[in-house]
């Protein structure tokens, strides 16, 4: 089945306060009650030129539901957050000519 099997995240500017990327099942947490806590799991702070990969399907193809990620808010009010990903397919995907 197709789907998507990496992100790479590029992260294009420094964030003073807020804006982590989490992971709320990183290290095989339990399932999350709200998507908008970001008091849980892995956080990764957004700098300029950091960049992450993270895969999400595992070594056999199947979901990793361990690979749930989001975006806390921006917290500081003359911060910006810009970002840029590339999603790596496990498949060809069909809008792309030969």
């Amino acid at each position: 089945k197709k789907n998507r099997f990496a992100t790479v995240f590029w992260y294009l500017t420094d964030v003073d306060e807020g804006g982590h990327t989490v992971f709320p099942r990183a290290g095989g947490l339990p399932p999350v009650m709200s998507h908008s806590d970001c008091s849980k799991g892995l956080k990764v702070k957004p700098q300029k030129g950091k960049v992450i990969i993270f895969y999400s399907l595992d070594a056999s193809g199947a979901m990793d539901p361990l690979s749930l990620h989001g975006a806390c808010p921006v917290i500081g009010e003359s911060d910006v957050k810009w970002a840029a990903n590339k999603w790596i397919w496990n498949a060809p995907m069909g809008f792309v000519r030969d």
